[in-house]
């Protein structure tokens, strides 16, 4: 959503308007209050961040140029006597994710969650090299990751194939000079029977697996090296269909809890991201809304927030895990699904 009017209020809070809508929002994109429960958040961050000069109350639409500071805006050192120094805006810089500079392996990074991951690690500056099965979204996808400013490595694999994955980690390894993130995003998909079974164990288990195996020389030399699976809510809670999927995604979370022991040594952290249902063109969720409404409904229903997540909530997740920001955290799982799951622990 890029059109309406953003206004930042005394509260710290940011206004939004949008087609007689009005929703107030956190400055991190939290949805607060009122009927509009969607909004950009990047410009919700221009307006409510830390960067904002607190001299400023201009109101600018969305898409909107912002102004330098004027005259008006006192420097850092130069604050007049009398000043607050405490008021939302003057925050310190926050927390540094410092991934400039390092290099991520994202495997089935063509569309969906995978890409959204490999953009939001690229946009913090880390070199990515990426995989997936089909040659043509992998050369967009390519070209999208280099205009931001990127070294970029990428090559067709099937990730069920062991030998050759191996051979991409270790050969994405060498074209970026190194490696300090892994993110294995590959899965074989929902379905039933023997061919499903073979296909979740291939491709989500064994390929995160293998992935690791092959990665963890350049992941040591590292000294920071962070692992993360991409398993899934499925793991967590009966959805009302057993199947080989929600098993697989569960043994995956099972495996980094004991890679995370057993690679700490190393300096190497593993954790895994439980997303919930998450709606993008192309994605299940629309296959599944045109398809099987009543389902999509349903599931609708269940996200405490009124909505699907989106692939760029995932990766930011994925992204924070990545990064020195999470350094004391391995082992952990951490689910972003707006509330989809009930569990309690």
């Amino acid at each position: 959503m890029t059109g309406g009017t953003y206004e930042l209020l005394e509260s710290g809070l940011v206004r939004v308007e949008e087609g007689g809508l009005v929703g107030l929002f956190a400055p991190d994109g939290r949805w607060h209050s009122g009927e509009l429960r969607d909004a950009d958040p990047h410009m919700i961050g221009w307006l409510g961040g830390p960067q904002l000069d607190a001299v400023s109350t201009h109101r600018p639409t969305a898409g909107a140029a912002r102004p330098a500071p004027g005259p008006a805006s006192s420097a850092a050192g130069e604050r007049p006597a009398g000043t607050s120094t405490s008021t939302h805006t003057e925050r310190s810089s926050g927390m540094e994710l410092n991934l400039a500079g390092k290099k991520a392996v994202v495997t089935a990074a063509s569309r969906g969650i995978g890409l959204a991951i490999a953009q939001a690690l690229a946009d913090e500056g880390a070199d990515i090299a990426l995989c997936a099965r089909g040659e043509g979204g992998l050369e967009s996808a390519h070209k999208d990751l280099e205009s931001r400013g990127v070294k970029v490595f990428s090559q067709a694999v099937d990730v069920g194939d062991g030998e050759a994955l191996r051979a991409f980690v270790v050969a994405a390894a060498e074209a970026l000079g190194g490696l300090d993130i892994l993110v294995c995003n590959a899965s074989g998909g929902a379905g039933m029977g023997d061919a499903a079974w073979q296909a979740n164990l291939d491709i989500d288990v064994l390929g995160a697996a293998r992935a690791v195996e092959a990665a963890t020389p350049a992941l040591t030399a590292s000294g920071e090296g962070s692992v993360v699976f991409i398993s899934s809510t499925a793991a967590l809670e009966y959805l009302g269909v057993p199947q080989p999927y929600n098993a697989m995604k569960a043994a995956m979370i099972a495996h980094a809890n004991d890679l995370a022991q057993a690679l700490a040594a190393s300096g190497i952290r593993v954790n895994s991201v439980s997303p919930g249902p998450i709606y993008f063109e192309g994605g299940n969720w629309e296959m599944i809304e045109n398809a099987m409404p009543a389902i999509y409904e349903r599931t609708l229903a269940q996200c405490a927030i009124g909505r699907m997540g989106r692939p760029e909530e995932v990766a930011n997740a994925v992204t924070f895990l990545a990064s020195s920001a999470a350094s004391l955290i391995t082992g952990a799982n951490l689910v972003v699904d707006g509330g989809f799951t009930k569990r309690v622990g």
